[in-house]
């Protein structure tokens, strides 16, 4: 039997529309035309009814929604925008320099053939979003929007999360049963249920029965305080100094709390432990530690050169630790370390790259440490958590006086952005380091 329909879009010029069964023929074409009373995913009576009804409704909408888009647009209509621009020199910053800066003091070449910077970094100022003079400005955009035809009413009822669980079940029930009993689908079929999308789905969970099975750990900002280690004669490329007894103290304050020779002490702000999965977000393993100081044998520690922390990490190669390589030694009119090429190379401030990056050894040596087997005391769950994962990069304080006493840096201020000041470990905080993404 068939019906005589008035309007069915919200749009001038509209035309007459017939239906039959669950289909629409209108401006010569037909498209499916679902009807709610065919979609209840539930029983119609008792207190569950209400919902049935209304995701009913919202099926009937979203599929007859999809019909009139399909007859393409109604109308369009085109507006005007702007947005700010600049060019030139309007904004800057000024931070120490880095690798890809033009060093434009002293540079010397020591036997190791590569230049290296004599004295403190420099500070370098950037220029946002270009050089020259300042010029500011608008500039305007078209923007088109597109009108489609629309069923009316929409529904107004709310459909909520735990009322939608029995309505998703149903439904996969129901489809699951049409699927069996029709193998080979026919377009334009109105019998197959459709999916209740308007009905919002629980998040879904993948339980981990033991996150410290398998689990990494995530340090947070990290400084190693050590004692100064001097050698006499030797080369500096084939590093076959005699090292000489310590002259300093054999035991330091820092902060309150006592460090004694020859332990050195890894002090973490934060530290936790993840777990190893990586296809599905992985829980925690253990809790969260904050300011953790941890002793170590200097002669079990390492150095990693060339690693990258990462979801995927890039595994450097480790090396004992040589303290030695810290001592200040005078070249010129300053005094400074000299670390060697392939440990600079190696380190957090070099990218992992070709051999064009970091081309001069600056002063700011950042050795990327292997978390030592101490870490695992500090949470009862991290016995067999990865140590060469994620790993931190250090700043390094030597124990040199009997009172340390660790303080911020003032951040400065420069035109319009912030002036980024040389970090300078406060208590247990070293120079600041990108935190991992929560989870990796």
């Amino acid at each position: 039997m068939l019906f005589f329909a008035l309007l069915f879009g919200l749009v001038a010029g509209q035309d007459e529309a017939i239906t039959s069964e669950q289909w629409l023929i209108t401006l010569n074409t037909s498209i499916f035309w679902p009807t709610s009373t065919n979609y209840y995913y539930g029983p119609t009576t008792g207190p569950s009814a209400s919902v049935v009804a209304c995701n009913a409704e919202w099926v009937e909408y979203a599929g007859r929604s999809e019909g009139l888009w399909s007859l393409g647009p109604t109308s369009y209509s085109t507006s005007l925008g702007s947005y700010a621009t600049s060019e030139g020199a309007c904004r800057t910053s000024v931070s120490l320099e880095e690798w890809s800066d033009t060093h434009t003091g002293t540079l010397t070449t020591l036997c190791d053939g590569v230049p290296r910077a004599l004295g403190p970094r420099e500070t370098v100022t950037r220029y946002y979003p270009g050089d020259g003079e300042c010029v500011t400005g608008y500039r305007t955009f078209t923007e088109t929007d597109t009108f489609y035809r629309e069923p009316t009413p929409s529904p107004t009822c709310p459909l909520e999360t735990s009322d939608c669980i029995t309505i998703w079940q149903t439904y996969s029930s129901l489809s699951s049963e049409w699927r069996s009993a029709n193998p080979t689908t026919t377009p334009g079929d109105t019998n197959s249920p459709i999916p209740p999308y308007d009905c919002p789905t629980p998040r879904r969970e993948y339980p981990e029965a033991n996150p410290c099975s398998n689990c990494h750990f995530l340090p947070g900002t990290a400084t190693l305080f050590y004692w100064p280690v001097t050698t006499a004669s030797g080369d500096l490329c084939l590093q076959n100094g005699t090292t000489l007894p310590a002259t300093g103290p054999s035991t330091a304050v820092v902060n309150g709390e006592t460090f004694v020779s020859p332990t050195v002490y890894l002090s973490f702000t934060s530290i936790y432990a993840w777990s190893n999965r990586r296809g599905h977000a992985g829980f925690q393993c253990g809790v969260d530690h904050f300011d953790q100081v941890i002793g170590i044998d200097p002669a079990t520690l390492s150095s990693v050169r060339h690693h990258r922390n990462a979801k995927y990490p890039t595994y450097g190669t480790a090396y004992p630790f040589n303290f030695a390589e810290f001592m200040p030694q005078e070249v010129g009119a300053y005094t400074q370390s000299l670390i060697p090429w392939p440990q600079f190379r190696g380190g957090e401030q070099c990218p992992l790259a070709d051999d064009n990056t970091c081309s001069i050894i600056r002063d700011d040596y950042t050795p990327w440490v292997l978390l030592p087997e101490e870490v695992r005391a500090i949470d009862p769950g991290w016995t067999v958590c990865d140590r060469d994962w994620y790993i931190p990069p250090v700043t390094m304080v030597a124990l040199d006086q009997e009172t340390i006493t660790i303080t911020p840096t003032a951040t400065a201020t420069a035109t319009e952005e912030a002036f980024f000041a040389e970090a300078v470990p406060q208590g247990s905080v070293a120079a600041e380091t990108p935190e991992p993404t929560r989870g990796w």
